[in-house]
């Protein structure tokens, strides 16, 4: 195995077929050109072990024909009078970069590999003159191999992740067979959802959808968060840690019959644990959390990589005299009002509420904690006969004080805690991960009896 030549694109061949940014898009380049912290933080990575045959001519091919497929993955960015525009590059080849440590002692490949993923996992985009992913593949053993594949936020999500998957499965088995690749044709395009988005927030619609925020946020409180252990520094701050933890399955199984018998989904009531346990933690009742939303509504939306997302603002006043039920339901229809009014963006809430109330009226932060049920389609990596794990790796960034991820699947309830290293101690992070858990049995036993 030889290691692959960079792709070849040229900037001065890209399409000049220029699209507007998404507007989460615009805010994330704001935030992220000018920092290298940012930007970095904002790499999504993920890692497979790869066990048994593979052929990785097939792979090299599917690799090309997924990012040829989804503009998004060969999408720059350049500032123009007009503002930021999306431009595509042609399509590329050779993308996925090969490596051989098979010649390697067992620890020389263990050390090799880490330092390997760490950088991949790090190393930073241009955004200028080169597609925003990289496919990275190690050869431990004859029948062994890790595949890294990192992507940027800028032109990706968790939704797009499970799109990607099952797109590079899907080609990879073509390959093999020697039958034509999957190519763009009738593929709905990142570039194409940024353009109806911008003449959309015009209509009547998305002025109804920014009325139903503004309403609830009106007078809202400082973000609600966890005292911090240490003096918040000046500026962002993306150092970060994670904890994960399994809910026990008698735990998970009670959520969703509970769920079920009050007629509300799991995410209700694992939300309605975060928000008392916010209550709990912050000493306030009026409660207000970042709840990041997919934005998978529009048309062919469902199978298009790109950053769809909106992140809103889900506040909720919990009295502590207020039954139990009574707050699982108001959850629930805050929820269920949040799903129906997510396409607008916040940053057209946030320029609504100013126009209205005055910046005197506005918090610093509307959310400084964010709250995030992951119920995309869950998609794993399959690479035809050979066995393909997902391995744990912890890039070690925080977008926000706290996240809270969640995983509601059959098999179990999993959880992970992002916290900002910067302000935190892992003690902390430990005992907030532990009382979520206490929260959420002590909901459970109040709706049961």
């Amino acid at each position: 195995m030889t290691e692959a030549k960079p792709p070849r694109c040229q900037l001065d061949l890209i399409e000049r077929q220029n699209r507007p940014t998404s507007v989460i898009q615009e805010d994330l380049w704001s935030l992220i050109r000018d920092s290298d912290d940012a930007s970095r933080a904002y790499n999504i990575e993920s890692v497979y072990d790869i066990r048994g045959p593979l052929d990785i001519p097939a792979l090299m091919a599917a690799v090309d024909a997924v990012v040829n497929r989804h503009h998004a993955l060969r999408t720059v960015l350049a500032e123009s009078p007009e503002g930021v525009q999306q431009m595509v590059l042609p399509p590329v080849s050779g993308v996925l970069a090969t490596h051989d440590f098979s010649a390697r002692t067992p620890d020389e490949r263990t050390a090799l590999l880490e330092e390997a993923v760490t950088t991949e996992s790090a190393r930073l985009f241009s955004f200028t003159d080169a597609p925003p992913v990289r496919f990275s593949l190690y050869r431990m053993a004859p029948d062994e191999h890790v595949l890294v594949i990192v992507v940027h936020h800028l032109v990706f999500d968790g939704w797009s992740m499970g799109v990607l998957l099952h797109d590079l499965a899907d080609a990879y088995d073509l390959a093999r067979a020697g039958r034509p690749l999957p190519t763009a044709d009738g593929v709905r395009q990142f570039g194409d959802f940024a353009e109806h988005q911008r003449q959309w927030l015009a209509s009547p619609e998305a002025g109804r959808m920014t009325d139903h925020w503004v309403r609830r946020l009106r007078h809202t409180p400082e973000g609600t968060t966890v005292p911090y252990d240490h003096p918040a520094p000046d500026g962002l701050s993306f150092a970060g840690d994670r904890c994960d933890f399994e809910l026990p399955d008698a735990l998970a199984r009670h959520i969703r019959e509970v769920a079920r018998s009050e007629r509300v989904t799991p995410t209700a009531v694992a939300m309605l644990g975060y928000q008392l346990l916010m209550r709990e933690l912050s000493g306030q009742e009026d409660v207000a959390v970042g709840l990041p939303l997919a934005n998978r509504g529009w048309p062919g939306a469902r199978d298009c990589v790109g950053l769809l997302i909106n992140t809103h603002v889900l506040r909720q006043r919990l009295p502590t005299a207020t039954p139990t039920r009574d707050l699982l339901h108001t959850t629930a229809d805050l929820l269920a009002g949040a799903v129906q009014n997510q396409a607008i963006p916040l940053r057209n809430v946030y320029q609504e509420l100013l126009e209205r109330y005055g910046e005197e009226a506005l918090p610093r932060y509307l959310y400084q904690t964010l709250f995030i049920c992951h119920t995309h389609p869950h998609t794993d990596l399959r690479l035809g006969d050979a066995t393909v794990e997902r391995r744990p790796f912890d890039q070690r960034a925080s977008k926000a004080d706290m996240t809270l991820n969640l995983w509601v699947r059959a098999e179990g309830i999993s959880g992970q805690l992002e916290y900002n290293t910067d302000l935190y101690t892992p003690r902390t992070a430990a005992r907030v991960v532990r009382r979520y858990e206490e929260t959420l049995t002590a909901v459970v036993e109040d709706l049961v009896w």
